[in-house]
């Protein structure tokens, strides 16, 4: 028996899984066919791979330094699919993007400027989800960054696939000399007074904000309406309203976000596409990016200091 590839993915999602009934599920095998090749492998290395117990296994001295090198392999394989992807899209031309309004979509930029760097970039902006997802079956774009709460999840048309990003706590705008912007984060309740923005169009922002506000037994005092794209962060830095926003990004100066605790939902960010499509198979790797980048902004400094 000589060592493949695909032994070594078998070795991990059993160490993943921490069940051979579990593994053999994921992996789409025979709970005894994957017994057997363990066993192999186990010959193969010349010992006990997994501890057997009565909740599952867990792996033995030598199937940890089996899976550090496992592990090490694998990501090198799968650098090197990338780069090889890579260097084939480059010779594409273009990526061609679409979104409504979304807080990753600088850091979706900056990603793809970063990992295509001879590769143009098309952005189309439009008023809905349902318009951006009908460029996508039209073939006028070639990936959407979308987002949509889970407590009222938008309709996804057939054809498409979808790759998650993040969810994210949803974030309220306030001015910055707010009571609650010295707060970490605010609760619904806490907002009961304020005096709100809603965003105007199709997408249903303004039945969402009511449907927000009435758990905590309150309608809300919307005394804006403000399209999707405007002048959102001046509004609320010379008036005072509020506005719930999909995330957490650096504010306009005079301005802060704070997380709003307590909501049984999150706000989710995803990245969807054709699966058909030229950059299809690389839409992985944009998530994958993305939610690093996200992440490191994030963890750059304390959300108060940037506002």
């Amino acid at each position: 028996m000589q060592l493949e590839l695909h032994h070594l993915r078998t070795l991990r999602a059993v160490s993943a899984a921490g069940s051979l009934n579990r593994a053999a599920e994921q992996l789409q095998l025979p709970q005894p066919a994957l017994s057997r090749q363990l066993r192999r492998l186990e010959d193969l290395f010349g010992g006990s791979l997994f501890d057997r117990h009565p909740g599952g296994v867990r792996p033995t001295a030598l199937g940890r330094v089996v899976l550090h090198h496992a592990a090490a392999i694998l990501d090198d394989c799968a650098a090197i699919h990338d780069d090889l992807a890579r260097h084939r899209d480059r010779q594409t031309g273009t990526i061609r993007l679409g979104w409504t309004a979304s807080c990753l979509a600088d850091l979706l930029l900056d990603e793809l400027r970063r990992r295509f760097p001879g590769t143009a970039i098309e952005v189309t902006v439009g008023d809905s989800i349902r318009q951006v997802t009908d460029w996508l079956l039209a073939g006028e774009i070639d990936v959407a960054l979308v987002n949509e709460q889970t407590v009222m999840p938008g309709c996804r048309p057939g054809g498409l696939a979808v790759q998650h990003v993040i969810d994210e706590r949803p974030h309220i705008l306030l001015r910055g000399d707010h009571p609650l912007a010295r707060r970490p984060a605010v609760t619904v309740p806490e907002l009961r007074d304020e005096r709100w923005i809603a965003i105007s169009g199709s997408d249903g922002c303004i039945a969402f904000l009511h449907r927000v506000c009435r758990p905590f037994g309150f309608t809300p005092e919307i005394v804006h309406h403000l399209p999707l794209h405007g002048p959102h962060e001046d509004v609320v830095r010379h008036d005072g309203s509020v506005l719930l926003t999909q995330g957490w990004r650096p504010s306009a100066p005079g301005t802060v976000r704070r997380p709003i605790a307590g909501l049984p939902w999150v706000s989710r960010h995803c990245l969807m596409y054709r699966p058909d499509g030229l950059w299809a198979r690389q839409v992985p790797h944009f998530a994958r990016a993305l939610r690093e980048a996200h992440k490191a902004r994030i963890d750059a400094g304390p959300r108060a200091a940037s506002g």
